[in-house]
């Protein structure tokens, strides 16, 4: 196992705890930024106030497009 891959204990989820002042509250708080979920906001704990910090600036990856089923062979 490598352990200085940050991961957390719960699922497995790739990324980091971070440390977060609350620009609305001011009280400290830590959440968990996973690595495959950028472009999701930070909510405080105390005030449930989001704000954005720089993961949740970046650009979600775009889903990949579904291809279509395919087509049933015709019996003509």
């Amino acid at each position: 196992m490598n352990h200085n891959v940050g991961m957390s204990i719960e699922g497995g989820i790739r990324g980091h705890q971070q440390r977060f002042v609350c620009p609305h509250c001011g009280k400290i708080f830590f959440a968990w930024r996973p690595d495959t979920e950028p472009g999701v906001k930070v909510k405080c704990y105390f005030c449930k106030h989001e704000f954005e910090d720089e993961a949740a600036k970046r650009v979600r990856a775009e889903a990949a497009p579904e291809t279509p089923p395919p087509a049933a062979p015709s019996s003509t």
